[in-house]
């Protein structure tokens, strides 16, 4: 498969993060686009909420924009995450039935995790997908690992969710780089437990750049996937 694109976008605030992947989307669903992979961080720091979360109910707005915090909604479900500027995120639209995939919302959003993995691998992590399921939910993204994501020695690492069209799957995920300031969580409307989480630093013991980390993610899928980008 060799029409795949590939887009880097460091450094880009949380609506256009979500305006972004948003059209990717809509124009591969629309045929006007061919498969794509982007990585991207988030400037300023924000927070985002999965597309049935309802911000008035789970966020203190004034506080939030107080600490400097953008606040965006989701395509894609799940909890609330906090992106800070170190974060890294990914994309991923391609068609429900494309042949490097398996069939199924679960067994493709698996197939797409494994090539995180070896991403991650390939920095010195080794991390595996969670073969655990947890019978709540919580309203925040990382407070326990889901069935099927990628953690750390029981602790979730990489957080994604997948939205489906018609024919393309649109998968974005947030990989855990460094720890965020405690005072954020005082944003949030509903009780909450501190994220059962780990980051990459704190496994690596050194700060990662966001072109190493996006290198070992490309490699990732080129390997586990076979793809090729233009």
């Amino acid at each position: 498969m060799n029409d795949w694109r590939l887009i880097i976008s460091p450094e880009i605030s949380g609506f256009e993060n979500m305006q972004t992947d948003i059209k990717m989307f809509e124009d591969h669903e629309n045929g006007l686009i061919s498969s794509t992979l982007r990585i991207y961080s988030w400037q300023p720091k924000c927070i985002s909420l999965g597309y049935s979360q309802k911000i008035e109910e789970e966020i203190d707005a004034d506080k939030a924009s107080q600490l400097g915090w953008d606040i965006v909604k989701r395509p894609t479900g799940g909890g609330i995450v906090f992106h800070n500027e170190a974060e890294i995120t990914y994309s991923i639209v391609t068609l429900i039935d494309n042949p490097i995939l398996p069939k199924g919302l679960v067994p493709s959003y698996i197939r797409i995790s494994e090539a995180i993995v070896v991403g991650l691998n390939k920095i010195g992590i080794n991390a595996n997908i969670a073969r655990i399921r947890r019978s709540t939910r919580d309203n925040l993204c990382f407070s326990y690992p889901a069935e099927y994501e990628i953690v750390l020695n029981g602790k979730k690492i990489v957080g994604s969710a997948q939205k489906r069209g018609k024919r393309t799957l649109l998968q974005q995920g947030s990989i855990f780089v460094c720890e965020i300031e405690d005072e954020v969580f005082f944003v949030l409307k509903q009780p909450f437990e501190r994220p059962k989480a780990v980051s990459i630093s704190e496994i690596i013991k050194k700060n990662i750049s966001f072109a190493e980390l996006s290198i070992a993610l490309i490699d990732g899928f080129k390997e586990e996937l076979g793809i090729e980008f233009d």
